[in-house]
């Protein structure tokens, strides 16, 4: 019998629950997000290719609202902290405009050019940028929601616990995390754990289920509802610790996987809407007018 490596999985079974493209339809859905992304891009981007630090890969989109200064979704992709790019799943950035709210889809230096300690300094510096310079970019430095996906949903939570832990939350109205890990214990047991290169003592570090210590702004916690078990798990302890310090959200949404769940937040007046309307202080879908 195989040896169990994390709670009741093999090493085999930890690695499929990490496993996002596992056929043919997985892959679909991926280039089926990218080729809607590079859509929205091409219809809807103001500005591109801005730059916000020192690093040539320190790069944002502008998708800007009407009716400056708007709230902003400063947004990191996924990619397994390996590739993507800041229009690699901006699809949603158009229901973000028809609520009134300014997107900002940023990217960053990545695996192996940086670590991932060093990624997580480059996700807060995005926030802190967008936060600086909104008078320059039209948005509304007080209401700014910090936003990601996958490996980048890991980023944003990152960037949320440090601005909390160091009690510069000003300005942050909101988060939302989509199909993230929050605990990297289970990832550094599996194939990731190749690439990602952890010390015991980052993994702790690098996860933000295991560095909440303060008080958190609202939280929108997402994740699709035909997803790995494990990616569920890790979306409900993070909701559940978010619970204990804040106002947090868990929105599961049904029958999509880790790369249609964008399918979700492209409808302007879709179930996540509600609490990101709400705390960034628009109308949800400007009335459904």
């Amino acid at each position: 019998m195989a040896e169990k490596v994390y709670l009741d999985y093999t090493r085999e079974e930890l690695d499929a629950q990490y496993t996002n493209i596992q056929t043919d339809a997985d892959a679909q859905t991926r280039a089926d997000l990218h080729a809607r992304s590079a859509d929205v891009a091409e219809r809807l981007r103001t500005e591109k290719d801005l730059s916000y630090g020192d690093h040539e890969n320190d790069r944002f989109d502008l998708y800007r609202a009407d009716g400056a200064p708007a709230p902003v979704i400063v947004f990191t992709h996924g990619g397994q902290w390996q590739v993507g790019s800041a229009e690699a799943s901006c699809s949603w950035a158009g229901a973000a405009l028809a609520n009134g709210i300014s997107f900002v889809a940023g990217t960053f230096p990545m695996l192996p050019d940086v670590r991932i300690p060093d990624m997580v300094d480059h996700a807060v510096a995005l926030t802190r940028y967008v936060r600086a310079n909104a008078a320059e970019l039209g948005v509304d430095p007080t209401r700014i929601c910090v936003a990601g996906h996958s490996s980048g949903a890991h980023l944003a939570a990152s960037t949320l616990v440090r601005l909390a832990n160091e009690d510069d939350l000003d300005g942050i109205a909101c988060g939302m995390t989509i199909s993230g890990n929050y605990d990297m214990r289970p990832l550094m047991l599996s194939y990731r754990q190749e690439f990602m290169q952890l010390s015991d003592e980052e993994t702790v570090a690098m996860s933000p289920l295991l560095t909440l210590d303060r008080p958190m702004p609202p939280v929108q916690v997402v994740h699709g509802g035909a997803e790995s078990d494990e990616f569920k798990r890790q979306a409900t302890t993070w909701h559940a610790a978010l619970a204990e310090r804040g106002e947090a959200n868990l929105v599961a949404i049904p029958g999509v996987n880790h790369f249609d769940v964008f399918k979700g937040l492209e409808d302007p007046q879709g179930e996540v809407w509600e609490f990101l309307t709400r705390h960034l202080g628009v109308g949800a879908a400007k009335a459904a007018e």
